[in-house]
């Protein structure tokens, strides 16, 4: 976007999409996933687990945003409770709950 704006070559229009972008937070949405932050309901559930903790860190990073942002992108409560099982099980049973 930077790059755009400083050659003159950001439209109205795209310019338009980023600040809703901005605006709505989706801007963002990803910046903690990319980090490979936890969420700290899943950080507290897989200590709960060594197992589970073990076979986290084993995961590569690409793997770990994959159910990070399965995660994010429940758009319930309960949709997320249950995302949020279905990985800590898989990874106390060392596998991948998703993929």
């Amino acid at each position: 976007v930077a790059k755009l704006q400083q050659e003159g070559r950001m439209t109205d229009r795209g310019q338009s999409a980023v600040d809703r972008a901005k605006a709505d937070g989706s801007w963002n949405i990803l910046d903690d996933i990319d980090a490979l932050v936890e969420p700290p309901d899943l950080a507290a559930a897989l200590d709960r687990s060594p197992e589970a903790r073990a076979t986290w860190e084993d995961y590569p990073p690409s793997f770990k945003k994959q159910c990070l942002w399965w995660l994010k992108s429940a758009k319930r409560d309960a949709t997320r409770e249950r995302r949020m099982g279905a990985i800590i099980e898989a990874a106390a049973e060392g596998r991948r709950p998703i993929g």
